[in-house]
Order: C-alpha cells, then structure tokens, then sequence
C-alpha cells in the first residue's frame, strides 16, 4: 500500500429500511468483498459528542469505509452499496487520511490499521476531520462517559467546532468519535487547552484507561449534509461523490 486512504463516512439517523435490516445488509455486501475495499466498518450511531443526553439505544447508523481510490468508491457507491445509501437525511463525506497515530504498537480498528502514506501534512488554517477510536478497559466506562459528556458541552460550544457524532459496532465499551473543525488550528486548540477534552485525555493516559486507541486526522475533500448541528460544515467544499445520489 504506497497512498493514503481515501476515506468516506455516510452517516443515517434513519438508515433506509431500519437500523437492524440495514446492518444486516451492509455487513452482508462488505463481507462478500469489494473491489478497491481496504477497510470498512459497519456501526451504530448515536449523539453523545454533541449531546448531554446520549441517546441509550442509538437509533442511527454509519458507513465508515477505507479505500484505493475516489474511484473505487464512487464504483461501489453506484453498485452494490448503492441501496445502503438512498434513503434522506443522508450525511456523507470524502477525505483523504493524513495522519494516523496508535496508543500502542499493534492497536487497530477492527483489523485495519489506517495508512497516511504520502499525504501532505493540515496546515493551521485548513479545515479537519478527527477520528479518535477506542476500547475502553472494563471498569473505567462510567468515568468515561461522565468524561465524555463534559468533553462534548465544551466542544459544542466551541468556535471551531462544526459538528459530529460518536458510533460503536460494539457497545458499550468499544467508542469512536468523527468530529468536524473549521480549521486544524482551532482543533489542536480544542484538544489540548484545559478544560473538557484535556482533562479526559490527561485522565485516560493517566489511568490507562483503554485496551486500544486509534487517532487519525483527515483532510476533508467533500461533504453533503450536516453533523448534529444545523450548519453546513465546510461550506467551500463540493457535495460528497455518492454516484449521482
């Protein structure tokens, strides 16, 4: 593999023909194997970066899915995952990975360790989608979530901050969140500045917290729809390539 991941993520707050119908399906096509397919996962969306009150059961579902080339994707997109992807209320983004960084040496998502060969590194004023996936040790998943909760009124409140939402293929103790900044700059401000996100990153590593951690940092190429808020996140960028969807 000489090239960064080509990354989409497609995310239902409905998905087309329920939650568990869908999963069923998308697991079903991805398994069978895809041309142009490095990686995918299949996951259960729900609203705690963005929201006090995470939902319990989360009704939502997200497409995270890694790939050789644009091409590849706008391929499947138009194929076999093209049911996956039609319904409304649809949010879709294209991006490029740039940095991808492990807790400790063998850590993966699901099997799949991200690849950022070749991309140029965000510059301060370009616009960034953060990744961070972890599996949480058993016994730290209540101060995680009390953490998590303070971490997303802070971010939801910041002015970098255009969006996003947390997902899992398994609750409760696996966690991703995709969140959307305005530019790299604001975002290292948000996760480092004291307050919410460095006081439970300070914890975690303190603690030791999780079994497995993943951070990558993507470049945002495209995107249609919104992320938890009602604004459009990167209003300069083109609408996400789903094949004429």
């Amino acid at each position: 593999m000489d090239s960064a991941d080509f990354l989409t993520v497609d995310v239902f707050d409905r998905p087309p023909g329920g939650r568990l119908r869908w999963r069923r399906r998308a697991n079903s096509e991805l398994n069978r194997g895809i041309r142009g397919l490095r990686a995918a996962t299949v996951n259960y969306s729900n609203n705690a970066t963005y929201s006090l009150a995470p939902r319990l059961v989360p009704g939502g579902c997200t497409l995270v899915a890694a790939w050789d080339s644009p091409a590849a994707a706008e391929a499947a997109f138009g194929g076999r995952l093209r049911a996956l992807i039609e319904g409304a209320g649809r949010f879709s983004l294209d991006g490029q990975m740039v940095r991808v960084k492990v807790s400790e040496e063998g850590d993966r998502w699901h099997g799949w360790l991200p690849c950022a060969e070749g991309a140029e590194p965000l510059v301060a004023d370009e616009p960034m989608v953060a990744i961070v996936h972890g599996v949480l040790r058993r016994g730290h998943l209540l101060r995680f979530v009390r953490n998590n909760m303070h971490a997303a009124s802070r971010a939801a409140h910041h002015p970098g901050h255009r969006g996003s939402v947390d997902i899992s293929s398994q609750l409760p103790f696996e966690h991703t969140s995709i969140s959307l900044w305005k530019t790299y700059a604001l975002a290292q401000e948000f996760a480092y500045k004291p307050g919410g996100h460095a006081t439970a990153l300070k914890h975690a590593l303190k603690n030791k917290t999780h079994r497995a951690g993943v951070f990558l940092q993507v470049r945002p190429l495209a995107v249609s729809g919104s992320l938890g808020i009602d604004v459009r996140p990167f209003p300069g960028l083109p609408p996400a390539n789903r094949a004429g969807l």
